[in-house]
């Protein structure tokens, strides 16, 4: 990346670097836990993208307040607001970089593209996220960030997984390096997509 680029900085819970996805829902459950205690970090742009796409850090694109999630199962009163939203694709039959192509011609150009750590095309498509920043809105409900992430899904033509549409999903990072990066794209207005 070049450094002329005017970069932004990123704020998230970040985890360790990994090699791959939790296997087990305990080990997931703990991974959840550690995370979410954690406080939130300010990175750059450039080293959000090696953290997450080299490195293999799992993050949060949704701010939370601290308090253990699968504890209280009230993800919405923990979740104070969304720096990022993503859509999760695995096997997918439209590769990566259509995705990227399609929602472009829609005038919402993703800004990051990575494949999976399951990402394996002999299982007969590609898996892999696309990432979008945000307009920060303190104003934004969680219910208005949801509907947002539904209208996202829909316009994948319902490939991405359903999961997605979760303000307070955990995201999985990658060893791969990324497939698409667009230091320019367009910051989302989610309570205009939540409309």
């Amino acid at each position: 990346m070049s450094k002329e680029t005017n970069m932004s900085s990123i704020v998230c819970h970040l985890g360790a670097p990994r090699t791959a996805k939790p296997q087990t829902l305990k080990e997931y459950g703990k991974l959840r836990e550690q995370m979410i205690q954690r406080s939130w970090v300010t990175l750059s742009e450039v080293d959000f993208i090696r953290a997450v796409t080299e490195q293999g850090c799992p993050f949060y694109a949704g701010l939370m307040n601290g308090r253990d999630l699968m504890d209280l199962q009230y993800e919405k009163l923990v979740w104070r607001t969304q720096s990022l939203v993503g859509l999760d694709f695995d096997v997918c039959d439209i590769t990566g970089d259509d995705m990227v192509g399609w929602f472009t011609h829609k005038g919402l150009k993703p800004w990051l593209g990575y494949y999976t750590f399951s990402n394996d095309s002999a299982k007969g498509g590609q898996s892999y996220r696309l990432l979008w920043r945000v307009d920060t809105d303190l104003n934004l409900s969680y219910d208005e960030c949801a509907k947002a992430l539904k209208e996202m899904k829909r316009l994948s033509f319902n490939r991405a997984d359903k999961h997605a549409v979760n303000p307070t999903r955990m995201w999985q990072g990658t060893n791969s390096g990324f497939f698409h990066y667009a230091h320019d794209g367009k910051r989302l207005n989610l309570k205009e997509l939540a409309q």
